[in-house]
């Protein structure tokens, strides 16, 4: 059993040039589903034996078979449809998700990957999803009243699926957020999603922010319904540990 500080990553790992290849392949029709989905597991599995041999305690599946962290989900989802690709910033493009219709959670999205995952492994594997907020926020809007309509439906079919997650074993549950920190104004309505998206789940609770301006929502942050904040501090040298220091996260975790 881990013992001490745990370790775990953010989630997303890389996807090796020959997957990358097979998906443009598949894309064309030049190979089947079955063909990519066993090339998927092949490298999910090769993710889990890395995470393994460097001694990390908490894993992810690598989320490898998921194009985009929104794009993905769409997909998947009734009221959804997908745009052409859209530049995000560089040289990244996506295809981003364009709110048609009433947006409802049908299936599973990650439930099945989540099970693959786990029965490769004797360590707990994190369910992985995308925060109610950012898909909102990341789509194009063409259905809804408001941006907040849109965001509480999001949450619901979010709550769903975390909540399937949970009644398949996951004992880790995180719900990546790296929207919340780009509208200060709206932080309280991703804190309101949040908490919809979380409801009735008692798996530990963890959310994964990128970037933002935490000078403006820090402490405000601290909302956030969950059980443990994951951020990337490295491209800011760290500095806002010494925000952490005047006003801490001190939420018990149990």
């Amino acid at each position: 059993m881990p013992r001490g500080l745990w370790t775990t990553t953010v989630g997303s790992f890389p996807k090796p040039p020959h997957l990358e290849k097979a998906r443009q392949q598949f894309a064309r029709g030049e190979i089947t589903a079955d063909r990519l989905g066993e090339m998927e597991r092949e490298e999910t599995v090769a993710v889990i034996r890395r995470q393994e041999a460097i001694g990390l305690d908490l894993l992810v599946d690598g989320e490898l078979y998921r194009g985009d962290m929104t794009t993905y989900f769409a997909e998947l989802t009734p009221g959804y449809a997908v745009s052409n690709p859209v530049r995000s910033y560089g040289n990244r493009y996506y295809r981003k998700p364009v709110a048609v219709g009433p947006i409802r959670r049908t299936k599973e999205w990650t439930v099945e990957w989540w099970k693959f995952a786990q029965a490769q492994t004797k360590l707990p594997i994190k369910g992985m999803l995308t925060g109610p907020y950012t898909m909102m926020d990341w789509s194009f809007n063409e259905h809804y009243p408001s941006r907040e309509a849109m965001t509480m439906d999001l949450a619901a079919a979010i709550n769903d699926e975390a909540l399937a997650l949970q009644e398949a074993g996951a004992k880790y549950i995180q719900i990546d957020e790296p929207a919340i920190s780009v509208r200060p104004e709206e932080l309280p309505l991703a804190v309101k999603a949040f908490a919809r998206a979380t409801q009735g789940i008692k798996a530990k609770t963890i959310t994964h922010i990128c970037y933002g301006d935490f000078d403006v929502i820090y402490p405000a942050l601290l909302d956030l319904p969950v059980d443990q904040i994951d951020l990337e501090m490295a491209n800011s040298r760290y500095d806002l540990l010494d925000r952490f220091r005047v006003n801490a996260f001190t939420k018990e975790i149990g």
